[in-house]
């Protein structure tokens, strides 16, 4: 089964760019790259709300935030907040 973009199981809280976009390394990848190979740079901090309540910080690239339904539809409505140190 193929997903191109699995979409957001938590509600977005806030998109947060980082500027500039910064490279992945060991300790900084794109949450793209724990289900495979993402070598894009990053250039947001997605917070998300978890099923238990607690907050959880995603780095994502710029072919994740275009890819998901949910993250369009935040950034149409919401626009990004300040930006985020990596």
């Amino acid at each position: 089964m193929h997903h191109a973009a699995r979409e957001m199981r938590s509600p977005i809280l806030s998109i947060h760019p980082y500027i500039p976009a910064i490279g992945q390394h060991e300790d900084v990848i794109c949450s793209m790259a724990s289900r495979g190979d993402c070598d894009h740079r990053l250039v947001a901090q997605v917070r998300t709300e978890l099923s238990d309540g607690s907050i959880h910080h995603w780095r994502v690239c710029g072919e994740w935030l275009t890819s998901h339904p949910s993250a369009i539809a935040h950034i149409k409505t919401k626009g990004f907040q300040e930006p985020a140190n990596p």
